[in-house]
């Protein structure tokens, strides 16, 4: 009899935890999507992860993103957080490169949230969990949705010798710019990408932090343009384009679509599905062609003045397909480079000397990305 009492018990619970499970609200709310996750860096010595966490609203009211946690699936501790005002900073439409400036999502729509925060948490399964405020009339509903998991990859970037030699070189990026390359998105062959996730902008300066000696509008008074552009591996061209055609001037170049965004450029397959890329070369100082093998070092192009740029710049990103515009930014680190700086207010930059590190010596760093828009020198003959 204990034993029918027992296994009547048990089934006054389960049917009553079904019946309680099926009597729960069901509410529309949102979509949680990870497209993309390159895996992590090395910046400032602090390893750092990219990716972007798109959002759709599948309820009838206006939904406003008031919080983000990332935790850690086995003890619920929390990773990273971020705040309202954060988040705002973040966001933006799909197919925007403008940021929203507020946080609401309308019925139907969709934002892409982009995150970049350090990772302390190797090979962690992680989970997101967003606080919402949903608008009903002149009420404001909180909820949670959690979900969006994720495995932050092992993969080490691939290291790599510098692409210029000497400097001062700026390293010019800033995840946070809304119209920055990590946030520009190209749909290719029917697929969004983010290319330029971790592209880098390199301007020469001279001592005192200027870019060009005399008119800034002369593209040849640039201290960078015409300089020596190097393979940073031994590889394969895979791809050149040299059909761009350059102005005199800054004033007189050409407003070039998005199709048209790399001027002349040349992609490299550096083994392991990472292929680098050049962009905005000189006309006619493209040395290699298709198929031809080069070495580490070896002087490839100049840099130029082609394409959607708004002075002459060395761009460069690895991405993991041979596309310029149809593929995924993947990180990378240099062998080395020696920081002598940075610009903590980017508005001074060409205009005032960069913020120099603290020591009285400048900083040899080996195996890591730049930090944003700091002031670097290459060294060809320590690779």
């Amino acid at each position: 009899m204990a034993i029918v009492r027992r296994l009547l018990y048990f089934l006054i619970i389960v049917i009553a935890g079904i019946k309680s499970g099926f009597s729960q609200e069901y509410r529309q709310s949102i979509d949680m999507r990870i497209p993309f996750i390159p895996g992590t860096v090395m910046i400032n010595g602090k390893p750092t992860v990219y990716y972007e966490l798109q959002l759709t609203n599948f309820s009838n009211d206006s939904i406003s993103l008031e919080k983000m946690e990332v935790l850690n699936v086995v003890d619920s501790t929390v990773v990273v957080s971020f705040s309202k005002d954060d988040l705002i900073n973040r966001l933006s439409r799909l197919g925007l490169q403008l940021n929203d400036k507020e946080n609401i999502i309308a019925p139907g729509n969709s934002r892409v949230v982009y995150l970049e925060w350090q990772n302390d948490t190797s090979n962690a399964q992680l989970i997101h969990r967003l606080g919402f405020a949903l608008s009903q009339g002149n009420k404001k509903v909180p909820f949670s949705v959690q979900g969006a998991p994720i495995r932050l990859s092992e993969k080490p970037p691939v290291v790599l010798g510098a692409p210029l030699n000497g400097g001062p070189w700026v390293a010019v990026y800033d995840p946070s710019w809304s119209r920055g390359h990590r946030r520009v998105i190209y749909t290719v062959g029917g697929k969004a990408r983010i290319p330029g996730r971790f592209a880098i902008d390199f301007i020469k300066l001279d001592k005192l932090g200027h870019y060009a000696n005399g008119d800034n509008d002369v593209v040849k008074n640039w201290y960078g343009y015409g300089a020596a552009v190097l393979a940073v591996s031994d590889g394969v061209i895979s791809t050149t384009r040299d059909d761009f055609r350059e102005s005199n001037t800054l004033s007189n170049h050409p407003a070039h679509p998005a199709e048209k965004a790399t001027g002349n450029y040349i992609a490299m397959d550096i083994g392991n599905n990472c292929i680098a890329f050049y962009e905005h070369l000189q006309p006619g100082s493209i040395k290699v062609v298709p198929g031809q093998r080069v070495k580490k070092g070896d002087v490839i192009a100049a840099v130029g003045f082609t394409g959607q740029t708004t002075g002459p710049h060395l761009h460069f990103h690895v991405a993991d397909q041979h596309s310029a515009l149809g593929a995924e930014g993947i990180p990378f680190v240099f062998e080395r480079f020696t920081v002598l700086g940075r610009y903590v207010d980017f508005s001074r930059f060409g205009k005032d000397r960069w913020m120099p590190v603290k020591d009285a010596a400048p900083l040899m760093i080996t195996a890591e990305r730049p930090e944003s828009n700091s002031v670097i020198k290459f060294d060809v003959g320590d690779n």
